[in-house]
């Protein structure tokens, strides 16, 4: 951590002997061990938190950049806007042949009712048609 070499240590130590003593020397060893270690413990989980932290970033951003690569290459804009064109004029159409096939029944009955004043061979009840039974003297075809 601090890069420091045996020889390095060793006069540290001989000057912490002569300094504090035989007495003192081994408590104060203790405290400055548990010193350092509490500061490796902080700077390690410092040193997890940011590379936890870039990590997240770093797949966020591949993230954006695969949803765009999707999205560009299937074309959703574009496919999303020919969808919604498409339904409008599949509803346009359905509106159109629906109001055409109102028209035309409504002809139809009208036709129907006409055509029921006039000849008395048809039954007309609420648009249903049902031929009238003939008898078997009208019923018979000429030749």
């Amino acid at each position: 951590m601090f890069d420091m070499g045996f020889l390095e240590l060793l006069l540290i130590g001989i000057i912490a002997l002569i300094v504090l003593g035989p007495e003192r020397l081994p408590k104060a060893a203790r405290t400055v061990g548990l010193w350092v270690a509490k500061a490796k413990q902080g700077f390690e989980s410092v040193k997890v938190e940011i590379d936890r932290e870039l990590k997240v970033q770093e797949l966020q951003q591949q993230i954006k950049e695969q949803k765009a690569k999707i999205e560009k290459d299937v074309g959703f804009d574009q496919l999303k806007s020919s969808i919604n064109e498409t339904q409008s004029v599949l509803e346009d159409n359905a509106n159109s042949i629906l109001s055409e096939s109102n028209t035309i029944s409504n002809q139809i009955k009208d036709n129907i009712k006409e055509t029921s004043n006039d000849d008395s061979n048809m039954n007309v009840d609420n648009g249903n048609v049902e031929p009238v039974k003939l008898d078997s003297a009208e019923g018979k075809q000429h030749d």
